[in-house]
């Protein structure tokens, strides 16, 4: 281009966005406990009585710099090898001042019923969310019909009626 005026080739960004869960930082299945609280009774005097929770959108769960125990240690049994070691690391503790559990009955595809526990105080910080997809039919038409936000002519101003005045 001659001059450096006029108009300039524009290399093109695509950006791609993969919604999906954030990839976890890999941690070492390891027992840790932060230097304040050097025992688990210090961690105990601090937060009160310790619940290990893995519910990370709870409002309560709270992720202590330093401290995780692992399943192994939380079972008392030291030799404990678990196939997926990530998903046995427990890095978030609960914060409430009462918590209070329940067991939920899941039905099985094979017919037997499971009794699973849950926290009935679990609380996510997420507000405002909507599913619009309950407000449409069956058929995916609105619920309660259409309103048009204009007229109901091709070009929504009424220009190529029959009775227009532009005509």
């Amino acid at each position: 281009m001659v001059g450096g005026g006029g108009l300039q080739k524009v290399e093109r960004n695509f950006q791609m966005a993969f919604p999906g869960k954030k990839e976890k930082k890999k941690k070492e299945y390891k027992d840790k406990l932060p230097k304040d609280t050097p025992t688990i009774e210090d961690v105990k005097k601090k937060y009160g009585t310790v619940v290990w929770c893995q519910y990370k959108a709870c409002v309560s769960n709270k992720e202590v710099e330093g401290l995780q125990r692992t399943t192994g240690t939380i079972l008392k049994r030291l030799n404990y090898k678990p196939i997926a070691e990530q998903e046995h690391i427990w890095d978030g503790i609960c914060t409430r001042g009462e918590i209070a559990v329940q067991y939920n009955e899941l039905k099985m595809p094979g017919g037997s019923k499971v009794k699973v526990p849950t926290c009935f105080n679990g609380a996510s910080n997420k507000t405002g969310y909507w599913d619009f997809s309950q407000f449409l039919n069956s058929d995916g038409s609105p619920l309660g019909g259409n309103i048009d936000s204009q007229h109901v002519s091709d070009d929504g101003y009424g220009g190529l009626d029959s009775n227009s005045i532009y005509e």
